[in-house]
């Protein structure tokens, strides 16, 4: 057989991981892109240009990739051992957990929470459209957990709901890597355009599209794509370009203001019959890159994660209190406290998904920046300006946030993230009073993580499941244990520390779950670099001064047994004693 050249579409960057872990045919080429939904469907017709004779992808991104190119597409199914992976990684989850999605995920999941006697709301949808419905009305009625596929994950992130996604293991790629060698032999097709053709337009030094009377994209090329512009922009002025082209008008030029750049646009006729007309980009001479300020349309809205008291008072504090208030909130913490997580909760609670989110970075933003900014606040009327590291502005621009505060439209909130220096700022002279007063009219102080370390088991939970989508590692928890060791460590770095010392111990662990030896380990390298120590008079309760003095003995011994985990060797050397004379005590 000859060379197969396969690309695997992955929607998730752990689907990648996995498919990178098996051994491949020798005769399958396969390349492997991570993307999803529309976006694959971009990389597909590339792919088909470029050569490939097959796709491998799953769920609603095989369909829409199927219906889009002419080569084969296979489909990788959800197995037996997929679900029961992901009931693994939720088993420990005490409030409702819900699984939605198509019938070819749900069919056996009620037999398989049956089998393991887990409690798990099955809703089985038959079009994509029916998410969002049903995933509101989970969250009314007091669910937090959902499992789906990666589009019911997307929109569980939307409505509020964490999100787990159903991940496709070993088992299945290998079988759908089988059924692409099988469909090669059936579906070679013939490739219905030509090849110079094709490249002159994928090399072209400008970026092109090419459009319908619609004004809607049926063709670009790479570099169009490489500009990353927004939809919602392009989208006006292309309409505008292609209407005033098919009218007669001859070719057009316009330019294009999107949120990372100017372009200057040349539109021209291509073909009356069908219509079709063709636009150029290039980028304007003023083109910038403004990285200071960048508008996101969908901002994606992350769970305050935990259980604790402070993480209740908070949940219910943006729900009854900061979301409803027009006056700006200050958010106040160390670094990796988690003050953007409560931004988007706050932005979340008062505007839903409907609502732009702008994000501000202090450190490089200016006044001119702001002033036009303040124009386009003007044009949307409704969202969120989050400041960030607001105690980094300059003198000028903290004028401008000033003004731009006083001025804003009734609908647009403000919402700042710093880290408590502002009153030294203050004091030296060298931030604003008035926009000090302003800012910190209704402040919302966020704890460190070292304060709030009940909330830490419900961090590692998370944390591993979102590195088994991205990821694809089999690392599906913590022993009781090496938990208790992470509540004992100080956490100088807060979240951010944690979620990168959660992602290293999940890649080096060989076990599915990682134990109190590989934590120990990993803790040890990291205490001379952050100063963290564990406190091991955290780990157990104290020992009760009840019954003899030979009972209370035995009590101590087992008690530094424990945190030496078990070893006689090192316990009996915090004891003061040989091992020998342990052992006796241990059996006497």
């Amino acid at each position: 057989m000859d060379m197969i050249k396969a690309l695997l579409i992955a929607p998730y960057q752990g689907l990648v991981e996995t498919a990178k872990k098996i051994k491949i045919p020798e005769e399958i080429q396969l390349d492997m892109r991570a993307a999803n939904l529309s976006e694959a469907v971009d990389i597909a017709h590339s792919a088909e240009r470029q050569g490939y004779e097959l796709i491998i992808s799953r769920g609603g991104t095989a369909t829409l990739i199927q219906e889009e190119v002419t080569i084969p597409v296979v489909h990788i199914d959800i197995t037996g051992y997929d679900m029961l992976r992901v009931f693994t990684l939720i088993r420990d989850m005490q409030k409702g957990v819900a699984l939605v999605g198509f019938p070819n995920i749900t069919r056996g999941a009620a037999t398989l929470c049956s089998i393991l006697e887990q409690d798990v709301q099955i809703i089985t949808i038959h079009s994509s459209d029916e998410v969002r419905g049903h995933l509101e009305q989970l969250r009314l009625q007091g669910y937090t957990v959902v499992i789906g596929d990666v589009i019911t994950v997307q929109v569980a992130e939307q409505v509020g709901l964490r999100g787990i996604l159903i991940t496709s293991g070993k088992e299945a790629l290998l079988d759908a890597i089988e059924e692409g060698r099988r469909l090669y032999t059936l579906f070679r097709k013939v490739k219905h355009q030509s090849a110079y053709l094709r490249d002159t337009f994928q090399t072209l030094p400008s970026a092109m599209v090419l459009l319908d009377e619609s004004g809607a994209i049926i063709e670009h090329n790479d570099k169009f794509n490489a500009y990353g512009l927004s939809p919602n922009r392009t989208a006006p002025v292309f309409q505008q370009l292609v209407r005033r082209v098919l009218e007669g008008a001859g070719a057009q030029w316009a330019q294009l203001d999107d949120e990372v750049g100017t372009y200057d646009l040349h539109a021209f006729l291509i073909n009356t019959a069908a219509p079709l007309v063709g636009i150029t980009l290039d980028p304007s001479p003023t083109h910038r890159q403004k990285q200071a300020v960048k508008i996101n349309n969908s901002p994606t809205h992350l769970p305050i994660i935990g259980e604790s008291e402070h993480t209740r008072r908070l949940r219910e504090r943006i729900h009854h209190y900061y979301a409803h208030t027009d006056r700006p909130v200050c958010i106040i913490g160390e670094p990796g406290t988690g003050k953007d997580t409560v931004a988007r909760a706050i932005h979340f609670e008062t505007f839903a998904y409907e609502s732009p989110m702008i994000e501000v970075d202090g450190k490089r933003v200016t006044a001119a920046e702001i002033d036009r900014l303040m124009v386009d606040l003007l044009k949307i009327q409704e969202g969120t300006v989050l400041i960030k590291t607001l105690e980094a502005l300059s003198t000028e621009t903290q004028q401008a946030i000033l003004s731009l505060i006083n001025s804003k439209p009734e609908k647009v909130r403000v919402i700042a993230l710093t880290n408590g220096t502002l009153e030294t700022l203050v004091q030296h002279g060298t931030f604003d009073y008035d926009l000090y007063e302003i800012a910190m009219a209704y402040p919302l102080h966020l704890p460190p993580l070292r304060k709030r370390k009940e909330d830490i088991p419900a961090f590692v939970t998370y944390f591993l499941a979102e590195f088994h989508t991205e990821n694809g590692n089999e690392t599906l928890g913590m022993k009781q244990d090496a938990i208790d060791y992470l509540k004992a460590y100080d956490w100088s770095g807060n979240l951010t520390q944690l979620k990168q010392t959660i992602r290293e111990l999940s890649t080096m662990t060989t076990q599915h779950y990682i134990d109190l030896q590989e934590v120990t380990t990993l803790l040890s390298k990291q205490a001379s670099a952050h100063g963290d120590v564990p406190q091991q008079k955290e780990l157990l309760p104290s020992i009760p001064l009840q019954g003899t003095l030979k009972e209370i003995e035995q009590q101590v011994i087992e008690k530094v047994l424990v945190e030496e985990n078990h070893n006689q060797t090192k316990a009996a050397k915090r004891l003061g004693i040989n091992r020998s004379t342990l052992w006796r005590k241990l059996n006497g």
